[in-house]
């Protein structure tokens, strides 16, 4: 075979997986205009206001006083919620910063501080959790800004016992300082526009770490937070779901940021890859084989957990489709070749239409010439960092993503902290 007919098997043979996984993104999409309708059926009662307990997990994050400030102004009653700063800071000033709080709010504002980082932001969770006063847990990372109806809108499922975890929808803040911003925000609008609502009616939504709340009693029925995972928010959501509680979805969204320097990007969705593939290993007899699961509940887990391990067939088939090019003659380059490659383009342009759909819902399709060429930009580079990410998943289960616990755990950068530091 000469080079060139090799490389375009390999093309080929990586193109089938990419058209399927094409395809599964035509039928989410088209399953979502039938099932997007979060709107809760639970008789509500009102005046409705169990104690709550705000918990804002920091590290060396001073923009957690915007946080702060916002959660202090909720509109709902002051002797029926708490705000808890979880703080790792290594950082002095910030741990003074933050402290301050808890001084000029005694009673109202608890600053809880360890010497060490075992176990970074679950571990932190899992370690105050004995200080918390409230039945739901509410928790924001410290660059989300909720809004004053958070908790009136977030607490209202929790009248049925049965749920434990309510999901709010993501927004953001600084979706326009560039294209690595832009496409950021873009993922995860597709997670919440077009995934989440599907979660939502299959009762397989995932806790996101933030924007959203959780039944204590859940998390104690499960066994804390686990400490070793560094995508926590899956794990728990997996094992409490096993336990036969209920997951919702609310519209109701809170502005965040999101990465704005490739580096930051890529180490975030490395570490989500990596952690939900190991949530996906280590709960697989639960998933597939349990009878507490319906067949809906075991495919959309299974789809958030794994979805990320097409990033190596992704970017075989870019590097097998740029080597037959260079291999190529000059008559690959014909009419025919071209209507050919249009055919492969329509039936692996899924995600496209998905993107697309996502933008007319949130009355942004401006950005869809953005969206075009940051997945035929950013998402190679993506590919590339995530197929590591996958590998290791795979491979090297004993073995952190990165050379240590430590490095693999990474706290994306906040924009906000150097504001808020001086």
């Amino acid at each position: 075979m000469t080079p060139q007919e090799i490389t375009l098997f390999i093309y080929n043979l990586a193109l089938i997986p990419v058209v399927f996984f094409s395809l599964l993104f035509l039928i989410l999409s088209a399953l979502n205009l039938f099932v997007d309708n979060t709107k809760q059926k639970d008789k509500k009662t009102k005046n409705y206001y169990p104690f709550v307990t705000v918990q804002i997990p920091s590290f060396n994050d001073p923009v957690a006083v915007r946080c702060i400030k916002a959660c202090m102004k909720l509109n709902y009653p002051k002797d029926k919620y708490e705000i808890m700063i979880v703080d790792d800071s290594t950082n002095k000033e910030t741990q003074r910063i933050l402290k301050k709080f808890e001084t000029e709010n005694k009673g109202f504002i608890k600053y809880v501080h360890r010497e060490n980082r075992e176990g970074y932001k679950p571990g932190a969770l899992k370690d105050a959790m004995h200080l918390v006063k409230g039945e739901i847990i509410a928790i924001f990372d410290a660059d989300f800004i909720p809004k004053k109806d958070f908790l009136k809108i977030i607490v209202e499922p929790f009248q049925n016992p049965k749920v434990a975890i309510v999901q709010g929808r993501q927004g953001f803040i600084n979706t326009e300082k560039n294209l690595i911003t832009k496409f950021a925000a873009y993922l995860l609008m597709i997670h919440h526009t077009i995934l989440m609502p599907i979660n939502h009616k299959f009762n397989s939504v995932f806790f996101c770490g933030t924007g959203g709340a959780i039944r204590k009693k859940a998390i104690d029925d499960v066994g804390g937070w686990n400490a070793d995972s560094i995508t926590e928010d899956s794990d728990l959501s997996v094992k409490i779901l096993s336990k036969g509680y209920k997951n919702v979805y609310v519209k109701f969204e809170t502005p965040s940021e999101v990465p704005e320097t490739i580096e930051a990007f890529l180490k975030q969705q490395q570490r989500w890859t990596f952690g939900n593939i190991r949530v996906f290993i280590d709960n697989a007899k639960q998933i597939i084989f349990s009878k507490k699961f319906k067949f809906g509940q075991k495919f959309m887990m299974t789809f958030v957990t794994l979805g990320p391990g097409i990033a190596p067939i992704i970017l075989l088939m870019t590097l097998a489709g740029f080597a037959g090019w260079f291999f190529g003659e000059p008559q690959l380059f014909g009419v025919q070749q071209l209507m050919e490659f249009t055919a492969k383009f329509f039936i692996t342009a899924g995600f496209l239409l998905m993107a697309y759909i996502t933008l007319y819902k949130q009355r942004s399709l401006k950005h869809f010439p953005s969206l075009v060429l940051a997945t035929f930009s950013i998402s190679i580079v993506l590919a590339m960092a995530n197929s590591v990410a996958v590998y290791k998943a795979l491979f090297q289960k004993n073995k952190h993503l990165y050379k240590d616990k430590k490095n693999s755990w990474i706290s994306t950068p906040k924009t906000g902290n150097a504001k808020f530091l001086k």
